[in-house]
């Protein structure tokens, strides 16, 4: 009896209790089925790489379907029975809606959700992701939009698409101020519901109100309905997506409609010849050789390579607990993550992780990078 409450004990202490908040059947599973493969993938190679200073991880992980309450749930789960350490989550909704929870419980929750408002230590000390902000990534995309305006007779015309919801809303007021500063007419918002099968008006509105350029704020099979229905208009207008409707399952659903697309892709595309990519083609090769990858299989991966760093360094100070591990991620500064993403750098004044965004562009159906903008990180857009 003694002995075998000694070994519960012992594999106990050899392991690391981390949360995992996934959408696998919600209106955002296009895409966040991929993020948690690449998130399980990663834990996987962790464990049998020498894990967490030897210390097993294990991911306690749920598909909360990308409805608020059953996140919600999931986290009292997660936090209570589960005693995880830590959660990797999903959406901005549920990781805004949790944030307060977050804070008092002092739980790391590292998100999928790139909002700006989770990067003010001062209001979300423990919320951290791996990407520049939603909002960074549209001013990048929005100064590309200056350079490639040839006509020096007007401002280029922009519209917005954009979700119903916190994810679709969040980058919305960064934009409309960004165009001010930067002499570019936002002449067009519209609004695309949850699940839609049909963006005929949206466009047909903005091609009254004579956009040059239209940003996509929702997942790909969205952006692929946008692009499919402008085609069949004959719309002229150069599109661009955020890095939830951009990889390389863009050109595969959208098809022709796809070319010229431009996307932030603040991770690279699967297979891209980069340092960091060798761990995961090996792991792939080994494991499941048969199924294809993308972008945000990839930014799966970087998630856990960034939190497991902090678990080490935590581990090491001998402060394995939600502080802790709050504290060893910022301490991270200028990692490096083999060209997967950017260096990440977080401090405890500023969890902008990276303000450089990549854009990519298809081309001949491939995703091809074209520029990449660094932001300068002021204070005023700490938060914004």
């Amino acid at each position: 009896m003694i002995v075998a409450i000694i070994a519960v004990l012992l594999a106990q202490t050899n392991e690391i209790r981390v949360g995992g908040l996934f959408d696998l059947t919600g209106v955002t599973s296009d895409v966040g089925k991929s993020f948690a493969q690449g998130v399980r993938d990663g834990v996987a190679w962790t464990n049998e790489n020498g894990g967490i200073n030897g210390k097993k991880i294990q991911l306690f992980d749920t598909d909360y379907g990308y409805k608020i309450p059953e996140a919600v749930s999931a986290y009292k789960r997660m936090t209570g029975d589960d005693k995880v350490i830590m959660i990797n989550g999903w959406g901005t909704g549920d990781t805004e809606a949790l944030k307060g929870q977050v804070n008092g419980d002092k739980i790391p929750y590292i998100s999928a959700s790139f909002s700006a408002h989770l990067t003010d230590p001062t209001k979300t000390p423990f919320n951290f992701f791996v990407a520049p902000s939603y909002s960074d990534q549209l001013r990048a995309w929005l100064s590309w939009v200056k350079d490639d305006w040839k006509d020096k007779s007007r401002n280029p015309k922009v519209a917005f698409y954009y979700g119903d919801n916190a994810y679709g809303k969040s980058p919305m007021e960064a934009g409309r101020q960004f165009c001010k500063e930067k002499g570019i007419d936002l002449v067009d918002e519209e609004i695309l519901p949850g699940v839609f099968q049909d963006a005929t008006s949206q466009l047909l509105n903005t091609k009254q109100k004579g956009a040059d350029y239209v940003y996509i704020n929702v997942t790909t099979t969205g952006v692929s309905t946008v692009l499919k229905d402008a085609k069949k208009l004959g719309l002229n207008v150069k599109f661009g997506s955020n890095p939830y409707g951009f990889s390389e399952a863009l050109p595969n659903v959208a098809k022709e409609a796809a070319e010229g697309v431009t996307g932030v892709m603040p991770h690279v595309p699967f297979g891209e010849k980069v340092p960091g990519m060798k761990r995961l083609m090996d792991y792939h090769q080994k494991n499941h050789p048969s199924d294809t990858h993308d972008a945000i299989y990839v930014r799966g991966w970087t998630y856990v390579l960034v939190w497991t760093e902090a678990l080490k360094r935590a581990d090491k100070a001998g402060q394995l607990n939600g502080p802790g591990v709050k504290a060893a991620m910022e301490t991270i500064h200028n990692f490096d993550l083999g060209g997967l993403t950017n260096p990440v750098t977080y401090t405890a004044t500023d969890h902008r992780p990276s303000t450089k965004t990549p854009i990519y562009q298809i081309k001949d159906g491939r995703l091809v990078k074209v520029r990449e903008y660094e932001m300068p990180r002021k204070a005023e857009w700490l938060g914004l």
